[in-house]
């Protein structure tokens, strides 16, 4: 699943921090703004992930080669519960032409797909696409919220050291 927004005057946003911070700051600016957008939908997503109401005990009957050869290991692991939860992720994605945050599950919840979206005898419970629908205008409001706060710093320590040079000029 891909979910993807547009932000009006990014290009114009984009030329003033590329203008003003070499592309490196830039990125990273860029990268930090997008973390700090996604929060509040990364921390919804965890906090609607079902969970089992308590532990329980997955088995395992080894591998076919140990059954064959008469030595089973028949084994029984208690589960916390929580795995989910503890398996929604983010990182940096690198694109094309700039940087994303992606908000994933890790493998070892492999089986969030039949939770979200159902299977023929499994009821969707859906914890993903609400989370994106409600939260993504408050991650573009907060990302251009936190951009602004970025571009206005490099111009308040640009005009500082321009100051300064001034000075160090008029003396």
């Amino acid at each position: 699943m891909n979910f993807s927004a547009e932000v009006e005057g990014w290009e114009e946003a984009k030329k003033q921090m590329q203008q003003l911070v070499s592309l490196a700051k830039e990125r990273q600016l860029t990268q930090n703004a997008l973390f700090y957008a996604s929060q509040p939908m990364f921390e919804e997503i965890k906090q609607n992930a079902p969970k089992a109401e308590k532990a329980y005990y997955k088995y395992y009957r080894g591998s076919s080669r140990a059954r064959l050869a008469g030595q089973p290991q028949n084994i029984r692991k208690l589960k916390r519960p929580g795995t989910l939860r503890r398996n929604v992720a983010r990182k940096r994605i690198k694109v094309d032409n700039g940087v994303a945050v992606g908000i994933y599950i890790k493998n070892k919840a492999f089986y969030f797909r039949f939770i979200e979206l159902g299977t023929p005898h499994i009821v969707a419970v859906p914890f993903i696409r609400p989370a994106y629908d409600k939260n993504k205008d408050l991650a573009i409001a907060r990302f251009i919220e936190r951009y602004r706060e970025y571009i206005q710093k490099v111009i308040a320590k640009q005009q500082l050291s321009s100051l300064k040079e001034g000075d160090s000029d008029a003396g």
